[in-house]
């Protein structure tokens, strides 16, 4: 009986020697952890320490300390260094003896961490399938490539992927830009290999048709270099009978200038082939 006196009355008189600031900042800084405020943790821990040090404080300030440190290097990108610090923190004796609430905190750091990791990996294999991509000349898949990298829903809050997801939206807008002009001048080849289809088929169109007296007039006249302001004429005459066309060629001489009366002189008869469109003298 008088054992359990005894310890009883240590037990409060231990409790008197605690400081109020001392109980009042740790429970501040355990607060803080259990939200995931580890910065607000560390500051109320070390106002306990200040306090009185004890192991307990040490303990939470340790916890603390490694998983505001954990959360620096996630947003640092540095995923499997902060993945396995949390690791050893969750095996820690320190963490076992912290509250379930502490513990939880610490497991949904770690999944985030893990998960931004994957999106890291995957965005960095689109971005090197993308680059591939467009220095390939594909820029309509490399375009969907990278659309698909920017278009990443809950980014997580780190540099490297922030930063990845602004380089993919500049070789998205650069690669829909060469694409557009690559799909114009396609397009433009192709209304000009049409254009010239046509041209061709008119020609082969004109070259078919049968050739009239007047074409084979104007045939004899580049013939002949005959200029348009000589008094010469060329005027179609008949028919052969290998169905070539005839072509009279002649000058009109005035023999008085002052009534214009004159004589014509011929200079000559061509033939003109309505096939070939080859001219001839006929006279040979």
């Amino acid at each position: 009986m008088k054992r359990i006196i005894l310890l009883i009355l240590t037990a409060l008189i231990l409790a008197a020697c605690t400081p109020k600031a001392y109980t009042e900042s740790m429970d501040a800084g355990k607060a803080a952890l259990e939200k995931g405020d580890y910065v607000q943790a560390i500051n109320k821990l070390e106002n306990a320490i200040e306090e009185k040090d004890t192991q307990d404080a040490q303990n939470y300030l340790h916890i603390a300390k490694t998983l505001v440190d954990s959360q620096q290097l996630y947003h640092d990108g540095e995923f499997d260094t902060a993945i396995d610090s949390i690791q050893k923190l969750l095996k820690d004796k320190a963490m076992k003896n912290s509250s379930a609430k502490i513990e939880k905190q610490a497991n949904t750091l770690l999944a985030e961490v893990k998960r931004a990791k994957t999106v890291s990996e995957t965005m960095k294999e689109q971005m090197v399938k993308g680059k591939t991509l467009f220095e390939g000349g594909q820029y309509d898949q490399a375009a969907e490539v990278f659309k698909g990298i920017t278009e990443t829903t809950d980014l997580p809050e780190v540099s490297d992927l922030e930063l990845m997801s602004k380089d993919a939206s500049e070789l998205l807008t650069e690669a829909t830009k060469k694409e557009t002009a690559l799909v114009q001048e396609k397009q433009a080849q192709q209304e000009e290999a049409k254009q010239k289809e046509t041209e061709e088929k008119q020609k082969q169109a004109e070259a078919s048709k049968p050739l009239t007296s007047e074409q084979a007039v104007q045939l004899v006249k580049e013939h002949l270099k005959i200029k348009s302001n000589q008094n010469v004429k060329i005027v179609y005459y008949h028919d052969a009978e290998n169905g070539d066309y005839i072509i009279k060629v002649y000058e009109f001489v005035i023999d008085n200038p002052s009534t214009g009366e004159g004589h014509t002189a011929t200079w000559g008869w061509y033939g003109v082939n309505k096939q070939t469109k080859t001219v001839y003298d006929a006279m040979n």
